[in-house]
This record gives C-alpha cells, structure tokens and sequence, in this order.
C-alpha cells in the first residue's frame, strides 16, 4: 500500500507559510524582527489602553526600554479602573496597531523600572480591533517579568497573523498600582508578499 504525503511551500518576502496533510504552520522565513515599539516606527497614536495611571505613565510610556527623567517609564493602568459593568469585572489592557497584517512570533516584556512589573499575561488578537481571539486555547496566562527591568521574550506556541495585538495583565507585584509595563512587538510582515511557486514534494 502506498502513502503518500504533499507538501506545499510557498515562499513569501519575510515569511513561509507551509501547508500540510495535517495542519498549516505559520513562521517567518528570515529572523523575526521587532515591528518598532521601541525605536518609534509605530506610531503613538497606534497604542491604546483601557486606561492610565497618569500623563506621565500614558501608552506612549509603554515602549521597550523607555526612561523618564526619573528614571522609570511604562505604561500603568489608572488607579479607578478596577469597575465593575453589571457583574463582570473589566480587564486592564493594553493594544497594538501594527497598521498591516503581520505574522507575530513573540512579545518582550519588561517592568517599569522600579517596582512594579507584570508577573504574567493573556496575549488576544484581531484584524479589526473588534473580534478578539486569545493566543492560547485554554485561555491560559503567560509568565511575565520577575524585575523591573529584565526583558523577557515570550515566543508563542505558534505564530499567528494579525494587525491588532492586544495584552492583558492577569497577575503583578503587589495589589495596588502594579500594572505596569513596557514590550515590544515581534514578528514579520504578512503584507505585500508575492507567492513564488515550488514543486509539490511526494513521499512514497
């Protein structure tokens, strides 16, 4: 009895996306790169959050290794966010316009440069800013950072594509003005990528 096995590859500029028998896996072909929170190719208008502690503690504030005259930079939620609508409590966030669709591998995370900083994490994704899907099927939350000021890289279970990425803090430092962070975005461009055609490769 012959088995045989197709597989499909198509080279795209930046990525790969390989189709199988059994599942399609998404990946870039090169190294993946960040898409520009930290060296401001994205804009500050393409970060919003649920809200902010202060001006001086605003999303722009969220950049990868940000510093403020004192010292410490991050993004931290506002003081009077934990509210309830109806009985459903609402969730702190934090999201990411890249301004095209994007092949995400990967999220750093750092602290805020003192003592605050976000032990772990819920990681959703959109293509309009409306629908979100979570990162992982369960639900589940990432590790996060254990200082203030470590960059830690948290690559996903596999990549994904979207334009939207959205973070959502699920644990922190202490009970009070602790959700603070700063992260970069990391990944590849899923836009403009003209298909060169490979032959199928069969397996006997």
């Amino acid at each position: 009895m012959k088995v045989f096995m197709c597989l499909l590859l198509l080279m795209v500029v930046g990525c790969t996306l390989i189709f199988a028998m059994t599942e399609n896996v998404l990946e870039c072909a090169a190294v993946a790169a960040p898409f520009g929170m930290e060296d401001g190719h994205i804009p500050d208008a393409s970060i919003t959050v649920s809200s902010q502690f202060s001006n001086s503690l605003a999303p722009t504030r969220v950049r990868l290794n940000s510093q403020a005259e004192s010292g410490t930079s991050g993004w931290c939620k506002g003081n009077l966010e934990i509210r309830r609508s109806g009985n459903q409590e609402v969730d702190s966030w934090i999201q990411v316009d890249l301004g095209f669709t994007s092949i995400i591998t990967s999220v750093i995370t750092q602290g805020y440069g003192d003592t605050s900083w976000v032990a772990s994490f819920k990681v959703a994704y959109s293509d309009d800013g409306q629908e979100w899907t979570a990162v992982t099927n369960n639900g589940s939350s990432f590790p996060g950072n254990y200082d203030s000021n470590t960059q830690v890289t948290t690559s996903f279970p596999r990549a994904f594509q979207a334009r939207f990425l959205r973070i959502v803090p699920t644990a922190c430092t202490d009970d009070t003005q602790c959700i603070c962070m700063r992260f970069e975005v990391v990944g590849c461009c899923a836009c403009r990528c003209p298909v060169r055609r490979v032959p199928f490769i069969t397996h006997v």
